[in-house]
């Protein structure tokens, strides 16, 4: 299909650079509400992605109608519509210097059997899961437990010199329960494994986490306000770096709405930050031969002992920055774990906040002042004393990762941004 509409393209009034994926995605997706089937989905989808470049036009089309014919009338119909879009001259192909040319790993990413699992046997697993907690809790008002899994699969076809295939696979297990908490609250909390191997799924443990997480809430109220040992829990910590990796992207430095502007080679955050994105790892999510663009993709140094060793730049973007293009974002980041555990870490904490969720708020793109909603737990002489809610966290991003104190050694290997539990000193969290 994508050569036939390669030609379609060639046939075009004018000659034009292009770039074409053929996407196919296939899922399962199965819900369980206490112990009752809610939703059981199969979905299969075949996709087509264009890019057309014009005279300093770039339009982006998509259909998921692949007729001959369809496809046809589709490129003519996008063809029209770019010569009607305003020229922009950095929107062009990438150097094909840079394209993947072949000879990478194997990354060992895709489970070729995930589609073909009976779906029973996946229902299976997930009501396997449910029954681990069955009447184990008489508090117990609601459990919803999950189980998605999905195969991707994609071919690139750039006019400048690019033929290439990926494909990548996971699967994710994830029990959520609401109970039965104090003065009306119904706490509520959950928790996942995800693999990229259908055989590698945790078959125990899921569901009793999740029950024991949210057991841990009930009693929920706010701390004293004051200033904090502030640890974040591995599986939320990925979001509070989330504003330092948007503020790396070119397009915001573009337009001068990050707070990195400037900052590249200089030391923003601690010492103890040390980043790397590294998509050629076998076996783990997020790893690619290349990007989107086509271009070959390598490990970088993002952070090397809190120093910015690099910003996001793609090819439009290094055009109109005048900067040399790197690449488009993050596959598969990693930060450099410490010794220590979380446990050990919480036991040496005379005044913090574990927080383990964050509720709502926002970061400032151009200055970095943060607000975020929190919940998590107050320690007190190494001890956990109650669950917190109703607490909000302020301050501004450059500043408080300056503070990172601590880095344990408790990632989940599984996600696509390895992260493990961190500790800033003196953060400010508003209470009673």
């Amino acid at each position: 299909m994508i050569y036939h509409a390669e030609e379609y393209i060639r046939k075009l009034p004018a000659k034009l650079d292009y770039k074409l994926v053929l996407l196919e995605n296939n899922e399962d997706n199965i819900t369980l509400r206490d112990g009752k089937v809610e939703k059981m989905l199969r979905a299969t989808s075949l996709s087509l992605a264009i890019n057309l470049y014009l005279d300093g036009r770039d339009g982006f089309f998509y259909t998921n109608d692949l007729r001959p014919e369809s496809v046809k009338d589709f490129i003519l119909k996008a063809y029209e519509t770019t010569r009607l879009l305003e020229p922009d001259e950095s929107r062009t192909l990438a150097d094909p210097a840079r394209y993947y040319k072949g000879g990478g790993p194997d990354l060992k990413n895709f489970d070729a059997s995930l589609s073909e699992i009976d779906p029973g046997e996946k229902l299976q697993l997930l009501q396997d899961t449910a029954k681990e907690v069955e009447g184990a809790d008489k508090r117990i008002i609601s459990m919803q437990t999950r189980y998605m899994d999905r195969q991707h699969q994609a071919h690139y076809l750039i006019s400048n010199g690019f033929d290439g295939k990926e494909q990548s696979s996971y699967c994710t297990l994830t029990s959520i329960i609401t109970v039965e908490g104090e003065r009306g609250q119904h706490p509520m909390d959950g928790w996942g494994e995800t693999r990229l191997f259908f055989h590698d799924m945790p078959h125990t443990g899921i569901a009793p986490t999740a029950l024991k997480r949210t057991l841990n809430k009930i009693g929920q109220k706010p701390a004293p306000g004051g200033h904090y040992r502030m640890i974040l829990e591995s599986p939320c910590a990925g979001n509070f770096l989330q504003p330092i990796l948007n503020a790396m992207n070119g397009q915001a430095l573009q337009q001068r709405t990050s707070f990195l502007l400037g900052k590249l080679g200089q030391q923003v955050a601690s010492p103890l930050v040390n980043i790397v994105d590294d998509p050629l790892q076998p076996s783990t999510r997020g790893a690619a031969l290349f990007d989107y663009d086509g271009v070959a993709t390598k490990r970088r140094e993002l952070f090397t002992d809190g120093c910015l060793q690099t910003y996001f730049i793609d090819t439009p973007m290094s055009k109109k920055l005048g900067m040399k293009p790197t690449t488009q974002g993050i596959h598969h980041l990693i930060m450099k774990q410490g010794a220590e555990g979380m446990e050990q870490l919480i036991a040496d904490s005379h005044h913090a906040i574990l927080v383990t969720d964050f509720n709502g708020g926002n970061c400032d793109p151009v200055t970095g002042n943060f607000s975020y909603g929190i919940e998590g737990f107050l320690i007190e002489n190494g001890c956990i004393v109650q669950p917190v809610s109703g607490m909000n966290i302020t301050g501004n991003m450059l500043d408080v990762w300056q503070r990172l104190s601590h880095v344990c050694n408790d990632a989940d290997p599984w996600e696509t941004e390895i992260i493990p539990t961190i500790a800033f000193e003196d953060v400010a969290f508003s209470g009673y």
